[in-house]
């Protein structure tokens, strides 16, 4: 019951715009909670709500569909859902776009979780802990929506939250959990907001400073090149060096970061949303999003990976994928990009609903595409324990991640980035001398390192090609497309907030 009772606290505290001291006072003191059983569960919620970002229909989408990675064509009635998939692709969306809306209220969910805790005489090692998720979910709001509606801790619950701009919000975010870096848990266990956690957001966070603060005075996002301070990189590549002083190691089975048992497996994992087949999550949509009804597990036959992603391979790389025990040996699916013919474990073919050979290929139209057109991928490796309850813990931050972002902070600064990438790409055995150093070269290492996991609308943003043409979408995109639209209902409620230029 007490799990309900701090929910409905963060609920009254987020949505109100009245005068609800006295009711909100009755409700902490007819709880029967002590302030420190209120901060616990207050930081668990905020944590719980990392759940969110593993669900295919919110903040997943808005950071991967209008991308060179993926797109969601329509298969005859299947996948029209109203032309949202092809909007998000094409950058057609709008304020009423149920993906900006869903991913909106997941976002502001989990922040003021973190300032609920914040409110309420945290210890010291909570606070910080609070503090790294206000800055985490304010990181994602500025990113998506170049606004935060903010509350600061203790603050009237009766007035509209305020607003912090793109340029404001970035500040605060870092500024607030470097305040607090050196009381975060010192653990290594990566279901817990550690320190190492907090040093991989601070590098996020400095990286993409630059991008940010790239805003004209209406809210327009600029779209490049951007200006990267050297004292910022320097940051970057300090919180990189924080996190690669620990126990972290680079591991060379690529795809046990996302197996089943994941957390076990993984010697890089820094960060993660954890599930299990009792609680789960919805982690299960990253393989249903993409495989064929008759595939097993059999998947909805949705979304695909762009040819603008497969050419960025050399054939030899084990990112690409390739067989897996406990999955090649059970269904016949393979890790990565699936291509040409689709088999089970016995090697019989796999037929599609009108019984022909199962055969994926890299065309696709978005409007109009038969149930075989498009490459799909598996990166999330199905649990079949349990395929509607995975174990498999969502992945945020690993250590991949901070030898890239290293190189790039030392790409920035004019220096030579090839250790860190060479380091990298020896690890994951692939074939031949990587001689590539320049900044395109690093964001197409991002792809080939994190694809599929959420990073490639604002990597692109920061390197300057998110308007850029792709795979289904022939134009270049205005510059207001870097930001989304603030939804319809949240401008209806909060009267502090405006909506983005160009919409």
């Amino acid at each position: 019951m007490k799990k309900y009772i701090i929910f409905a606290i963060s609920t009254v505290f987020l949505f109100s715009c009245t005068d609800l001291e006295e009711d909100l006072d009755g409700l902490l003191e007819e709880s029967g909670l002590s302030e420190q059983e209120i901060v616990t569960g207050q930081i668990s919620s905020a944590y719980n709500q990392l759940r969110s970002f593993q669900q295919t229909d919110w903040q997943y989408p808005l950071q991967q569909h209008p991308t060179d990675e993926m797109a969601g064509p329509t298969r005859g009635s299947d996948w029209d859902d109203g032309g949202a998939w092809r909007a998000l692709h094409l950058h057609q969306w709008n304020s009423s776009h149920p993906r900006v809306t869903q991913a909106w209220d997941q976002i502001l969910g989990g922040l003021f979780a973190a300032i609920d805790a914040l409110s309420n005489n945290p210890t010291t090692e909570q606070e910080a802990v609070a503090t790294f998720y206000s800055s985490f979910y304010m990181f994602n709001a500025l990113d998506i929506y170049g606004q935060v509606p903010y509350r600061e801790p203790g603050s009237n619950y009766g007035e509209f939250p305020i607003v912090l701009k793109r340029t404001e919000a970035i500040d605060r975010a870092i500024n607030q959990l470097e305040a607090v870096y050196n009381n975060m848990p010192s653990t290594s266990a990566n279901n817990t907001a550690s320190q190492y956690a907090a040093a991989s957001l601070l590098a996020k966070l400095y990286l993409n400073r630059a991008v940010y603060k790239a805003t004209d005075e209406d809210g327009t996002p600029q779209a490049g090149p951007f200006t990267f301070d050297n004292a910022d990189m320097q940051k970057v590549i300090d919180y990189c060096d924080d996190v690669l002083a620990g126990p972290f190691t680079l591991q060379s089975n690529y795809f046990d970061m996302f197996a089943p048992n994941n957390t076990a497996l993984s010697t890089e994992n820094i960060f993660v949303s954890e599930n299990d087949n009792v609680t789960g999550g919805e982690l299960r949509r990253f393989y249903y999003m993409t495989l064929h009804y008759n595939h097993n597990p059999g998947g909805w036959n949705g979304f695909v990976g762009l040819t603008d992603l497969y050419d960025k391979f050399d054939p030899s790389d084990p990112r690409m994928g390739g067989d897996y025990t406990g999955l090649t040996d059970v269904s016949g699916l393979k890790t990565g990009m699936l291509l040409g013919a689709q088999v089970d474990q016995n090697g019989t073919a796999i037929l599609d609903r009108q019984d022909n050979p199962l055969v994926y290929s890299q065309d696709f139209s978005l409007a109009n595409s038969t149930e075989e057109k498009g490459m799909r991928v598996v990166k999330y490796i199905p649990d079949y324990s349990n395929l509607d309850r995975p174990a498999n813990d969502y992945v945020i931050f690993r250590l991949a991640d901070i030898y890239l972002m290293k190189a790039e902070a030392m790409a920035r600064m004019g220096n030579d980035p090839s250790a860190p990438l060479t380091t990298l790409r020896a690890a994951r055995g692939v074939d031949g001398v990587y001689t590539g150093s320049t900044l395109a070269d690093i964001l197409d290492e991002r792809s080939r390192e994190l694809y599929w996991e959420g990073w490639r609308r604002n990597d692109q943003i920061r390197f300057g090609t998110f308007l850029d043409p792709v795979q289904e979408k022939s134009n270049t995109s205005d510059r207001t497309k870097i930001i989304f639209p603030i939804p319809a209902t949240a401008l209806s409620t909060n009267p502090n907030l405006s909506q983005n230029p160009g919409y």
